[in-house]
């Protein structure tokens, strides 16, 4: 638990160079960033035309009358058609740009408690939705286009989020971590990420040649961008350098949110828009 001087929200912790109302014009600049990013998502995706089916797998099974068995046999089925690519794009920053305003505005006093707690909820409900919609457009865009397997992998997501809120909200008053949050959410976090490089792999195998050197790079820069929040709750925790400051963590969290989302809108918009 962190102590601060005071609720107001040009207060800042004792020991912190932050202050509250730093921290709230940073809000502010990234949401502003943020809305730039999603209008132009939305602007140019519902100008560029694009549909990709989305498949579910159905068992058939065939009787032979000639046998007393059965063959069963795999029925890919086009559940729906995706074509408003824009809207979906467009959709993660803008939610990142609404939960900025709000914290920077309505909500900014109970922002400023919470931080106080040493602990931000805001962060986790708005990651929740708005990286599970980063990571089913990324294993989309990498060939996982089975509806369940994209239910699972959103769902698996927005569990590792829910283990980072899970992480804050018991170590607010613990005198030693509880890391049983972290790891759990991990686990939650890393399997998605098995999958679509199971997927990728596979899909080289039966290809008759392989990506170019660039596609290995992007798919390393996904996975680079989107679990590098997990290192800066590692830090926080383990009260490295400067993030024994809370604040200061909370002001990296900001400022890896507005790059990481930022580049992979544009990474997935170029990977959709001129496929490998």
């Amino acid at each position: 638990m962190i102590q601060m001087n005071g609720q107001e929200s040009t207060g800042s912790s004792s020991s912190s160079p932050i202050s509250f109302s730093y921290l709230k014009r940073v809000n502010l600049a990234a949401g502003a960033l943020h809305l730039v990013t999603g209008i132009l998502m939305l602007f140019l995706g519902l100008t560029l035309e694009w549909s990709l089916d989305v498949y579910t797998i159905y068992l058939d099974f065939e009787i032979i009358p000639v046998d007393p068995f059965f063959v069963v046999t795999p029925t890919p089925t086009v559940l729906f058609t995706l074509t408003n690519i824009g809207v979906i794009l467009a959709s993660f920053p803008l939610m990142s740009a609404l939960a900025h305003f709000l914290i920077a505005f309505p909500l900014n006093e109970r922002y400023v408690a919470n931080l106080e707690k040493g602990m931000n909820p805001y962060r986790w409900y708005e990651y929740s939705v708005s990286s599970s919609v980063m990571i089913f457009l990324i294993t989309f865009l990498l060939g996982i286009w089975d509806f369940w397997s994209l239910v699972m992998i959103v769902i698996l997501n927005a569990m590792m989020i829910a283990f980072g809120y899970l992480m804050e909200v018991l170590n607010q008053y613990t005198e030693k971590t509880n890391w049983s949050p972290f790891l759990l959410g991990c686990v939650s976090g890393f399997t998605p990420w098995v999958v679509l490089f199971g997927y990728f792999y596979s899909a080289i195998q039966a290809a008759e040649t392989n990506p170019p050197t660039f596609v290995y790079i992007i798919i390393l820069l996904y996975f680079l961008l989107f679990n590098i929040f997990a290192l800066n709750m590692l830090l926080q925790y383990k009260k490295t350098g400067k993030w024994k400051d809370y604040l200061y963590g909370e002001r990296v969290y900001i400022l890896l949110s507005l790059i990481a989302k930022t580049l992979l809108a544009w990474i997935v918009f170029a990977g959709i828009f001129a496929p490998f």
